[in-house]
């Protein structure tokens, strides 16, 4: 029974030094890392967007945008351990979405040219303040490291733990992304495990760019206001998941002059437009499959319109393809990892076998320097 205790007493003293946080650290103010795949400049930095800009987002989308969803921050170490603190606008205590995605971190560091996972930041349940060793025991080389941020929270504040006598150090300034993805609770992130494993985090990492994330959990439905944020929005990609939310007669009605909007802005530049997902609900319900069938072919009827004058502008489908193997719902309607994982790579395939996209990502990865013009 002695031995017991004392294995249980050593489990709890584990997990509170190595999963609350590391002793002896030393912590330094994050938010002035490196911000990669930050939409637009300007506004707080650890918030994808400025939404005072947009006086017509409803209330949902505009505390959306105000997510860290899809923001990582970048630096260099050679700390044999990272930790973590960080501070949320409110409570973790969801139902719909795992904790570490809702409103914990994930750490990704490079290794022989590739990010390769390292740890996560697990938060406390009904707190808004955080704190956890990500990852320990690592040999002292330095190593260039990428931290995802919260998908479903406000982040107020993050700080980075390094032992005393270690450096860290930001890798400058925010960053341009060259593609952006907009769309629908399957780009937000619903369903992840984890920050990194939304699909555009993980097409970033097979494509090696950065992409920012503009998805709106159950929003986009190509109302103007969204057209109008990607003509504010500089990018030498757009990638669209816009048929996920919106009925077969929203299609119709608001496709063609959503794409006119954009045209204004940007009259060269690349626009994809993905198939969305195909719903586990509609394998015997009879109503939601045709209600599926019929936005699909609004989508494929409205989308060929647009691509008959304009040659800048793709539809893949499939594009957000899970497989065929009908186990990749967390829901019925919401992939899990593998699911994301299998879109990204079919996304990727496809933007590969096309030249001209495969020159933007090309391009983009042999000048990706820090743009001066962001603040």
């Amino acid at each position: 029974m002695k031995k017991v205790f004392l294995l249980i007493t050593l489990v709890c003293v584990s997990l509170n030094v190595w999963g609350a946080g590391a002793k002896n650290l030393k912590y330094v103010d994050a938010s002035t890392f490196t911000i990669l795949n930050k939409p637009q400049p300007d506004g707080p930095r650890l918030s994808r967007l400025d939404t005072d800009k947009y006086p017509d987002f409803t209330p949902t989308v505009r505390t959306y945008y105000k997510m860290s969803t899809g923001l990582a921050l970048s630096f260099i170490t050679n700390s044999p351990v990272i930790a973590a603190k960080w501070q949320n606008d409110k409570e973790h205590r969801s139902t719909s979405w795992h904790p570490i995605a809702e409103a914990g971190l994930d750490l990704y560091i490079k290794k022989d040219g590739k990010w390769l996972w390292a740890g996560m930041g697990r938060p406390k349940y009904k707190s808004t303040k955080h704190e956890y060793t990500l990852v320990n025991n690592m040999d002292t080389t330095m190593k260039e490291c990428m931290l995802y941020l919260p998908c479903f929270m406000v982040l107020d504040s993050i700080q980075i733990g390094v032992a005393q006598d270690a450096e860290v150090e930001s890798c400058g300034e925010i960053k341009r992304a060259p593609v952006v993805a907009m769309g629908s609770s399957y780009t937000h992130g619903t369903s992840t495990c984890r920050p990194g494993m939304t699909w555009p985090a993980q097409l970033s990492r097979i494509l090696g760019v950065d992409i920012a994330n503009y998805g709106t959990g159950g929003q986009q439905k190509m109302e103007q206001f969204f057209a109008d944020l990607i003509c504010d929005t500089d990018a030498d990609m757009f990638i669209f998941d816009c048929f996920s939310n919106p009925n077969a007669d929203q299609i119709h009605e608001r496709f063609a002059d959503f794409v006119k909007t954009i045209r204004k802005k940007h009259p060269k530049t690349p626009l994809v437009f993905l198939e969305t997902v195909k719903r586990e609900v509609t394998n015997f319900d009879q109503d939601k499959r045709k209600y599926e069938a019929d936005k699909a072919q609004a989508a494929r009827e409205e989308i060929s319109k647009v691509m008959k004058a304009d040659k800048n502008i793709y539809f893949f489908e499939p594009g957000l393809y899970t497989g065929n193997d009908h186990e990749t719902t967390v829901d019925g309607t919401h992939p899990s990892d593998n699911g994301y994982q299998r879109a990204a790579i079919n996304i990727a395939k496809k933007i590969n076998d096309i030249p001209e996209l495969r020159k933007i990502i090309d391009n983009a990865k042999s000048v990706f320097e820090f743009n001066t013009n962001y603040k």
